[in-house]
């Protein structure tokens, strides 16, 4: 009973409820997307699947109470990207079809923040669906996480590094500050406060603060002595990658100690937003400066962080141009229709996090 009233609480706060239990876009985009267990990308003539794909299908499978959808992702992703066994290796990032017609792995590095959202995605599926095995499996690949995707920085802190291979330079890291959700790593350290997620969490929080000197976002950065600049490949740009940094704090929970502040610093995004009629595409972090509208998948994912400056006006703007714009019966229109899952499906209610990141499904309480 006491579960179940915090629950109820969570969504009482935000005053919104999913409208109805069934998930139509989420229906929609398994119809278009999805075959056999895997998530194909169209707008790359390999077909490719990459882990982030799975990662956020899976996400989308446990907040539409997709019992099957879910296990055949999960099992698609550890026999093709995970060697058949996701205890023993983390999964490779990208599969496609081969220069020699050939279907397997076209880079084994894996990705970080595809590891964590399903490392967090099974812990979630364990719990919300009574299944000790994925809550198992989740916990060997959180812990794999820390073993091989971390590294320790001058100030003591841990540092979540983008892959195991490749980001590591004379002069520094380079880092990604959308791969790190702070609700995801907080389900981390509430689950197992014996291994260093808190200290994760802290760097974390360091990383998207001091990456937004002007209130936006970079797609990458460069980590030197707990300080940022730079990144050397990318430069200044924050555009694809970053509009998720937005949507990631957007989606924390109104208690979260640290999201009034950065909420707050992200208000030059919400004003560039207004000032253009859509989120920017591309913005120079250092300067401020930004230009060119983003598309409908931007504008969904700039709903949490809208509705949290309270902007009904701008909100409602942002809402019909996501639904107007969106693309969802083509499958060359992968990365719109995550970021529109991930957005809408905030806005109309489908889900919430709690305080220490525990998904709250509105099945879960609601539509029993």
């Amino acid at each position: 009973m006491k579960k179940l009233m915090v629950l109820v609480a969570v969504f009482l706060s935000s005053s919104v409820f999913a409208e109805s239990c069934e998930w139509s876009q989420w229906q929609t985009f398994k119809s278009v997307y999805i075959e056999q267990g895997r998530v194909v990308d169209g707008s790359d003539s390999r077909r490719i699947t990459t882990s982030e794909g799975q990662s956020y299908a899976l996400f989308f499978a446990l907040v539409a109470n997709d019992k099957q959808t879910f296990a055949n992702l999960l099992n698609w992703t550890q026999q093709h990207l995970a060697g058949g066994d996701l205890t023993a290796q983390l999964p490779a990032w990208l599969w496609g079809k081969k220069a020699n017609g050939q279907w397997g792995v076209l880079d084994s590095n894996p990705a970080s923040d595809s590891d964590l959202w399903i490392a967090y995605t099974l812990v979630e599926a364990g719990r919300l669906w009574d299944n000790y095995y994925y809550q198992s499996l989740g916990y060997l690949l959180a812990s794999r996480i820390l073993r091989e995707e971390t590294v320790t920085i001058e100030d003591g802190g841990l540092l979540l590094l983008p892959a195991p291979k490749g980001f590591v330079l004379e002069d520094g890291y380079r880092v990604n500050p959308s791969y790190v959700p702070l609700q995801v790593i907080a389900r981390m350290r509430s689950l197992y406060p014996q291994q260093p997620w808190g200290e994760m969490y802290q760097t974390s929080v360091s990383m998207l603060t001091k990456t937004m000197p002007k209130g936006f976002s970079p797609d990458w950065a460069l980590e030197d002595a707990n300080q940022y600049q730079t990144d050397p490949i990318t430069g200044t740009i924050g555009s694809y990658n970053a509009i998720r940094t937005y949507l990631w704090a957007g989606m924390l929970n109104d208690s979260v100690a640290e999201k009034s502040a950065l909420v707050e610093q992200m208000q030059p995004f919400v004003e560039a937003t207004s000032t253009l009629g859509a989120p920017p595409r591309e913005v120079n972090t250092q300067t401020g400066k930004f230009s060119n509208k983003g598309s409908a998948g931007f504008s969904a994912a700039a709903l949490p962080l809208i509705d949290a400056v309270a902007d009904k006006d701008l909100l409602q703007q942002q809402a019909e141009r996501a639904n107007t714009l969106l693309v969802s019966d083509r499958n060359d229109y992968y990365y719109d229709n995550v970021l529109s899952l991930f957005g809408m499906g905030w806005h109309q209610g489908h889900y919430r996090f709690g305080l220490n990141g525990e998904l709250v499904p509105a099945w879960s309480n609601s539509c029993q």
